[in-house]
């Protein structure tokens, strides 16, 4: 996933939104989806925030605003939304070396892009 891929500004005001629906503060927030209050300011701050939170933060908030990754992808497709969706997942799996989830992530962008490239054969 490359970070050009998430729409910033979506994603922070969804989170905004949720905020004021469910009055709560930055800090309790945080708590609830399992980062960092800093964390969560600077996702706030949407596309100016100095930096992008990791791929874990992005599916723990995604799940906490009852949304999936691709519901926040600058250019949504249908295949990027699953070759995102899939990386995402397999980056946040517990207990998975980072060897072990970046040779899976290579294996998955592998085939994928195997499968567009018969496609355009074909087509």
């Amino acid at each position: 996933m490359s970070e050009g891929t998430i729409d910033f500004d979506l994603l922070s005001r969804s989170l905004q939104d949720k905020l004021e629906q469910s009055d709560l503060t930055i800090r309790e927030a945080a708590t609830e989806i399992g980062c960092s209050a800093a964390t969560l300011s600077r996702m706030l701050k949407g596309a100016d925030a100095p930096n992008t939170p990791d791929a874990t933060t992005l599916f723990k908030v995604a799940s906490w605003l009852g949304k999936r990754i691709a519901d926040f992808e600058a250019r949504p497709s249908e295949q990027t939304s699953t070759l995102t969706d899939v990386e995402i997942h397999l980056r946040a799996l517990p207990g998975l070396a980072a060897a072990d989830t970046e040779a899976l992530v290579a294996m998955v962008r592998a085939a994928h892009d195997a499968v567009l490239e018969l496609r355009k054969k074909k087509g």
